[in-house]
């Protein structure tokens, strides 16, 4: 097999790898974006009203949780020495396997879970009764600047715990949270001897709304890119 991307082949990842994700992570996601009831519910039992605020804070939570797990459910296997035997040998290149495994964990997830969680909460707001008043609605403010840095950072997060499934043999999703609340310790330990906030709270003073998504989305990308292509490299170098 030669090592050029060739999409008729990578159609039949897409396709293989379908199977697997719908039978591993299919009750899953409806679930996940079934859970939106409950915050309706919530409503219900306290008779009050939730405000639009909260539920896209609650529809946010949603996708961004079911990042951590996708990974692991779908390609868990990957990096085993003998359950991993079938993705070593399915008939395609590193990088076919890769792109599918990015396809479904870092970006068919969030747009499933994303839009499926808002599809459940705008049936409820029809409903005449509970705590659902209002639709939710994107701000016109900068929308498509808005919703490019959402992705930046649906990426950024995504990658992170899709090199995390190919590094650790069990338990990758717990492992990966731990190493990374052991980064953001040290990283802010360091911020703060060295008074990093304070000037990074000038300088974000000083820039406006639309500058600051921009080089929050610069960031994402950078670190986005970089853990894909430690992936990249993993699986290339998997050894079975």
């Amino acid at each position: 097999m030669n090592n050029n991307f060739d999409f008729k082949r990578f159609g039949h990842v897409l396709a293989k790898d379908w199977k697997d994700y719908f039978r591993n992570f299919g009750i899953s996601l409806i679930v996940w974006s079934c859970i939106p009831i409950l915050l309706w519910i919530a409503s219900l039992v306290f008779d009050t009203t939730i405000p639009n605020g909260a539920r896209a804070i609650s529809i946010g939570c949603l996708v961004f949780s079911v990042l951590i797990f996708v990974p692991s459910k779908v390609y868990g296997n990957a990096n085993l020495s003998r359950e991993g035997i079938g993705f070593a040998s399915l008939p395609a290149t590193n990088a076919e396997k890769f792109f599918s495994m990015v396809f479904y964990c870092s970006i068919l997830t969030p747009i499933i879970v994303g839009l499926g969680s808002w599809a459940v909460d705008t049936l409820l707001t029809l409903l005449p009764f509970g705590g659902f008043i209002d639709y939710i609605i994107l701000p016109k403010h900068h929308l498509c600047l808005l919703i490019f840095t959402i992705g930046c950072t649906i990426l950024m997060f995504s990658s992170i715990f899709v090199f995390g499934n190919m590094i650790f043999k069990k338990r990758k999703a717990g492992k990966t949270i731990a190493w990374v609340l052991l980064f953001i310790f040290v990283r802010t330990l360091i911020y703060q001897l060295c008074g990093f906030f304070e000037v990074r709270s000038r300088w974000l003073t000083s820039m406006s709304d639309t500058k600051i998504m921009w080089v929050n989305s610069l960031v994402c990308i950078v670190i986005a890119s970089l853990f894909y292509y430690f992936t990249y490299r993993r699986i290339k170098n998997q050894k079975y």
